[in-house]
């Protein structure tokens, strides 16, 4: 009877812990989603310009798509931590574009 009253007292605490690691999931996936909507701005931005105009939007976009798949990684690595392994799901949620060429 002990052991049924200490698993019972740790129960709110597990649930409290697993709407957490909700809460983080989304924070996480609303973070990438904003920077694939920047990313697909900045690759706009880039593809408008010519020669020597197209090079401070290709940097900025070049950085916005390396935090784009850091947090991408993120996201998998906390997906994982909840229990989810499929990640192919993602590639149609958070669809990451290939990246721009080096010259027009």
């Amino acid at each position: 009877m002990a052991r049924d009253d200490r698993v019972n007292a740790l129960l709110p605490v597990e649930v409290e812990f697993q709407k957490e690691k909700g809460v983080a999931l989304r924070r996480t996936g609303d973070k990438l989603e904003g920077l694939l909507k920047d990313l697909a701005l900045a690759e706009r931005e880039v593809l408008a310009r010519t020669g020597t105009d197209r090079t401070a939007p290709l940097l900025r976009y070049r950085e916005i798509r390396k935090e784009a798949e850091r947090q991408r990684w993120n996201l998998m690595v906390q997906r994982e931590a909840c229990g989810l392994r499929n990640h192919r799901e993602m590639d149609t949620v958070y669809p990451m574009p290939p990246p721009l060429p080096l010259k027009e």
